[in-house]
């Protein structure tokens, strides 16, 4: 069945405010917002905020400029009194968004003026521990760190740039159409329960890569396309065909039906033949083709020919692996637990990714891998095995993301917290739920419908400029934060 209409990016609200110099990037998030049906709107604020006054569904604040990457000029701090008279507003209300864009790379980097590091670090300290105050209000404040970009008026000579870009695994600079997907990404309804995280738009910058030694006067291939603009068509997935792994509950069957909405065709992989026929029936229902293979990825001798037979019918574009297995472990466990968890959490996902990495730079039309770890695999008792497998998991995109960006593959992990699930309602005692709750400054368990736009906006050119990223849906697990003595008011 044909696609007809492209499919819709719920954004939240209908008005948005830009904070920030006016420029370039200020332009280019005001097309986003207004590709996606929003009413941009002007700052009327000043030093006081009048009850009367209107206040925006979506506030984006521009903090660009660092010596770092050559700015034309630094970022001057934020305002942060202006900021708070919004987020107080729009925490009143009860629900917002809001989005900090800044630039520059994480490590320290020579040759940046001590007081811009500090009066930077003070800023993205203050606004993270504002957004984990927000989110129990129903606003959600997150970040997105850009790299190498000409249009935030970097102006890194050529030489610079490509000295730079051989450490990248995506060897191109930032365009205005990856900040614009980021933006928009964050400012979806479905972007609910990831508090103070940081969207890595930087071709992988943060992943410390190393380059690969090359022989005297080889050439290094930096990618150099023309300048993309766009918003929210950037989100449409027509003509893509993603093979989601334990698709036949919880994260990977809501993952597969979100894919299919944003226009994807889709082949459900899992154990569970009938429930998979269901998720099957529901895509055919959004107008999208599906393919359902019955399979244990733990037979890993097996998944390698899966996906030669899936791709004699049709491309992969995507893999989204969603399948794992939670079991706390003591020193009477069963035999085999830890192998077991290893197979299905790691050795699976790593197999079925080999196999297409292998197609995917024979046929140089590039490739997206998404991850399921998880935010809880730290140190948690009983789970050792389990967090050493999706430690694995993490460890190993990282690298794909480092060997595969050359071939213009891209791997990212999404780290889900305490979701609400099947498998968390038989394996978690309620006590344990209850602790855990007691840490996540948005004060609930998360739903399948929380993680899934987290890994379809990973899955296409939405995601283009993105590689290597952890990136969580956690409620603000993540952040760290011992649970509060006593509820205090957000002013």
């Amino acid at each position: 069945m044909a696609h007809t209409t492209a499919p819709p990016l719920r954004i939240h609200g209908s008005t948005a405010l830009v904070l920030g110099p006016r420029g370039t990037a200020h332009e280019v998030i005001r097309e986003a917002f207004e590709s996606a049906g929003l009413k941009p709107v002007e700052d009327i604020g000043g030093g006081g905020r009048n009850r009367s006054d209107p206040v925006p569904d979506i506030c984006c604040v521009l903090l660009t400029g660092t010596a770092a990457l050559d700015s034309a000029t630094a970022a001057p701090p934020l305002p942060r009194r202006r900021i708070a008279q919004l987020a107080v507003a729009m925490a009143e209300r009860g629900s917002g968004r809001m989005i900090l864009v800044f630039d520059g790379g994480g490590g320290v980097h020579t040759g940046v003026p001590p007081e811009e590091v500090a009066s930077r670090s003070a800023d993205l300290a203050w606004w993270r521990q504002l957004a984990a105050r927000l989110s129990a209000y129903g606003v959600f404040a997150n970040q997105i760190q850009v790299g190498i970009a000409p249009f935030l008026s970097h102006r890194i000579s050529p030489v610079r740039t490509a000295a730079v870009l051989r450490h990248l695994p995506l060897r191109r600079v930032a365009q205005p159409a990856d900040v614009a997907a980021a933006v928009l990404h964050l400012a979806s309804e479905g972007c609910a329960y990831t508090v103070a995280e940081t969207l890595p738009v930087d071709g992988g910058m943060g992943l410390m890569m190393v380059p690969p030694l090359r022989p005297p006067g080889s050439r290094d291939h930096a990618q150099t396309p023309v300048e993309r603009r766009g918003g929210a068509e950037l989100f449409d997935l027509s003509g893509r065909h993603c093979l989601v792994v334990g698709a036949s509950s919880g994260m990977g069957r809501e993952t597969a039906l979100e894919l299919a909405r944003r226009g994807a065709d889709v082949t459900v992989l899992a154990r569970r033949e009938r429930e998979l026929l269901a998720v099957a029936h529901e895509i055919t229902c959004l107008g999208r083709r599906a393919e359902v293979v019955p399979q244990d990825v733990a037979r890993l001798d097996e998944l390698e020919p899966v996906v030669e037979r899936l791709w004699g019918t049709a491309r992969i574009d995507a893999l989204i692996y969603a399948t794992g297995l939670f079991e706390t472990e003591d020193p009477t466990c069963r035999p085999g637990l830890r192998e077991r968890m290893l197979d299905i959490n790691y050795r699976g996902y790593a197999t079925l990714t080999d196999a297409l990495v292998r197609r995917w730079a024979e046929d140089r039309k590039g490739g997206s891998v998404v991850g399921l770890g998880s935010a809880g695999a730290g140190a948690v008792p009983h789970l050792e095995s389990y967090a050493a497998s999706k430690a694995a998991m993490t460890q190993y995109t990282r690298n794909v993301a480092v060997s595969g960006g050359r071939h213009g593959i891209r791997a990212n992990c999404v780290l889900p917290g305490l979701v609400a699930t099947p498998m968390v309602d038989t394996s978690v005692a309620d006590d344990f739920q209850q602790a855990w709750l007691a840490r996540i400054p948005a004060g609930r368990a998360g739903t399948p419908g929380d993680v899934a736009p987290l890994a379809a906006y990973l899955t296409g050119d939405s995601a283009a400029y993105v590689t290597g990223a952890l990136l969580h849906a956690d409620g603000g697990l993540a952040l760290g934060g011992l649970p509060p003595l006593a509820r205090r008011e957000l002013r």
